[in-house]
């Protein structure tokens, strides 16, 4: 009897045994199905907040792209809108141009003349060459390695030196035509700040304008 019994209770352990594993599965079987239900809830919820943030920022980096592109257009319009298809070249271009950089331009020079410069308000002289270029077209000086000054001479365009057409003269040289002059003479007029250049004189030889004397930047004054 004893022995009947004691095999009643083994087996029933075993049955209870058996029942709490099966519990136990299900339950992490159940929790595993939860989560993966709560991963794929939160990747669905967050590809279209992605989406948005990408999109977000393609539009922002399309917005900044066309007002760069546009403050460029700005600027560059800004600084051409006095140009007219007149002009043989742009004078503030050549400040602090290299001879190198001339010659490109306009060609090697068909003579050179090494002088003596002295900055104003001093009274020390630094080394300086002068060329000329195009049979004496354009007569450069160049400071220490750099353009300083320029002579451009127009007698052969028979610009007539009166206040109607003289000013042609300022547009060959991609300057402003709409300006006034600082100071006149019977045989010379002056302008200042004209251009992005710093000074313009424009002498007379007989009836018409002989050439302009440029002085491309405050520090060759």
């Amino acid at each position: 009897m004893k022995k009947l019994t004691t095999l009643f209770l083994i087996i029933g352990l075993l049955f209870v045994t058996a029942c709490s594993k099966d519990t136990k599965q299900n339950e992490q079987e159940t929790s595993e199905t939860k989560a993966d239900k709560q991963d794929s809830t939160n990747s669905s919820t967050s590809d279209p907040e992605k989406e948005d943030s990408e999109a977000t920022e393609t539009t922002t980096t399309e917005e900044e792209n066309s007002t760069a592109e546009g403050e460029a257009e700005n600027n560059e319009s800004g600084q051409k809108d006095y140009l007219t298809s007149e002009h043989q070249f742009v004078a503030s271009e050549l400040t602090n141009s290299s001879e190198k950089q001339i010659s490109e331009r306009w060609g090697k020079p068909n003579r050179s003349e090494k002088i003596k410069f002295r900055y104003s308000g001093t009274t020390e002289f630094v080394p300086a060459v002068v060329n000329y270029y195009q049979n004496d077209k354009y007569e450069v000086t160049f400071v220490e390695g750099k353009a300083a000054r320029l002579v451009y001479s127009v007698i052969d365009e028979e610009i007539m030196f009166n206040e109607e057409e003289m000013t042609r003269a300022l547009e060959l040289a991609g300057l402003p035509v709409d300006v006034e002059e600082t100071t006149d003479t019977d045989t010379a007029f002056v302008y200042n700040d004209l251009g992005d250049v710093y000074e313009v004189t424009m002498f007379s030889k007989g009836d018409f304008v002989d050439y302009l004397y440029i002085i491309l930047d405050e520090a060759y004054k």
